[in-house]
């Protein structure tokens, strides 16, 4: 014989409360990663400038409208992800997508110092 826990798929609170306390952590991690990774597309940005020798009006519009268009894209990156994540707690996917929110965070994080030492490379020799 089932219990009711079994028959009709129920958790306890806590377990509940722990999977939510693990979607909150992950998204702020998310989030201070992705903020993190903006601003190194940025810097990579105003140094392939450097590196194309592009003229000063054109370098000050690109400096102050990268600003905005990045600081849009991590938003609605935040957005989309908190919703992802969010779903995935009372459908048992949390770690699944834990690994791929996070993860393809650290893979651009990891792309984008390659680029950086790539880039300053370019301009020293």
């Amino acid at each position: 014989m089932r219990s009711v826990h079994e028959e009709f798929d129920v958790q306890s609170s806590w377990l509940i409360r722990g999977k939510y306390l693990i979607y909150f952590v992950s998204w702020v991690a998310f989030v201070g990663l992705t903020f993190y990774l903006l601003t190194r597309l940025r810097l990579n940005l105003l140094l392939l400038i450097d590196v194309l020798d592009v003229n000063r009006w054109a370098r000050s519009a690109v400096h102050n409208f990268s600003f905005v268009i990045l600081g849009l894209v991590g938003l609605s990156l935040v957005i989309i992800a908190e919703n992802y994540l969010r779903t995935a707690v009372l459908k048992s996917l949390l770690a699944r997508r834990v690994a791929i929110t996070v993860g393809s965070v650290l893979i651009l994080l990891v792309a984008s110092l390659a680029l950086h030492r790539f880039l300053l490379y370019l301009i020293m020799t």
